[in-house]
């Protein structure tokens, strides 16, 4: 057994940051690694979303973990999942992280990263690249335009794919009686052609607007949100992502549709079998993240989700097959990922 050493770190109030984390975790243990987690100065909301290691180590000293990874034979370099932002001009990963995967490399380790997407293609044109990342044993991103724009590197779905219901447990479309609604905290407001979009689609399919938060600082526009959508804001019994997960997919799970600006919120939707319809003032990186699990069809501007959401009834029909696919790369990736660790 391989042992494996990755800092699932993201943003503690983010529902989507643990949840993708959560689906690097498990594909680490079906693997058969030995997963050795650093969660420095993570919350225990944050910590509450990620899955039980029986067979890891969690430590909190960063020193720790990097000696545990000295002392093993053969140790694994896993590069945290998610979203990555890196200077123009400037060198990925940073030198001190370059120069800790390079030790690893140099004891007869390996480096893994699976499951990267860039934040801004643009930049990544002039971004350096360290060897020590174009040459890892494995490289995956979540989308295609962040593979083309890094030049190396395959592609599969965001690892949040992985996480959800069985297809087969999906409630019928006649027993989804919401529409569901949740934005950023940190974008324009939309205009009122958007919420009488919403609300159209709402009233043509006979369903209520429910809107959630499963980001914290989302909760404010979500409660504005319902009351000038004159929908209803569903809020989770407390802020451990645990709960958070368990609420917003059991909110999920009962929507035809989850009308959306945050990637998860539609990949989680999807997952329960709500239709991915992705909104946003600037929708290009939802639109990658859902373009490779085949569900970016109805993802774009504010401006047109009105003729978009009129071609969910279509669309819908293949929801199904697409998380199914979705959940096979998935699947495949994580087989890769064995196949290495068995070198």
């Amino acid at each position: 057994m391989r042992d494996a050493f990755v800092q699932p770190s993201g943003q503690d109030d983010n529902l989507g940051d643990s949840a993708l984390r959560a689906g690097l975790l498990r594909a680490l243990t079906h693997a058969g690694a030995r997963v050795h987690v650093h969660l420095l100065g993570q919350t225990s909301d944050y910590v509450s979303g990620l899955p039980h290691l029986s067979n890891g180590a969690l430590y909190t000293d960063r020193k720790g973990w990097l000696l545990s990874a000295e002392s093993v034979p053969r140790p694994v370099y896993v590069v945290n999942a998610g979203e990555i932002s890196p200077h123009a001009d400037q060198p990925y990963p940073q030198p001190d992280r370059a120069r800790e995967m390079e030790r690893v490399v140099r004891r007869g380790g390996l480096v893994i990263a699976a499951g990267l997407g860039l934040k801004d293609l643009e930049t990544a044109a002039t971004v350096r690249f360290d060897s020590v990342l174009r040459e890892a044993a494995l490289v995956s991103w979540r989308d295609s335009g962040s593979r083309d724009a890094a030049g190396f590197g395959r592609v599969a779905p965001d690892w949040a794919f992985a996480e959800g219901s069985s297809t087969s447990a999906w409630r019928t479309e006649g027993d989804r009686p919401y529409t569901a609604v949740t934005l950023r905290f940190d974008r324009p407001w939309p205009d009122d052609s958007w919420i009488s979009a919403v609300r159209g689609f709402a009233k043509r399919t006979g369903t209520t607007i429910a809107t959630v938060a499963q980001v914290a600082r989302d909760a404010p526009r979500a409660v504005q949100l319902a009351e000038v959508l004159n929908g209803h804001y569903l809020g989770a019994p407390s802020t451990r992502h645990d709960d958070l997960d368990r609420h917003v997919r059991g909110v999920y799970a009962r929507s035809l549709a989850v009308v959306s600006d945050r990637a998860h919120a539609l990949i989680m939707g999807a997952t329960e079998g709500a239709y991915p319809l992705g909104t946003a003032s600037d929708p290009q990186k939802i639109e990658r993240i859902l373009a490779v699990a085949g569900l970016g069809a109805l993802t774009g501007h504010h401006d047109s989700i009105a003729g978009r959401a009129d071609r969910v009834d279509s669309e819908r029909t293949g929801l199904e097959a697409a998380v199914q696919a979705s959940r096979a790369a998935i699947q495949s990736l994580t087989t890769r990922i064995r196949g290495v660790l068995d070198l």
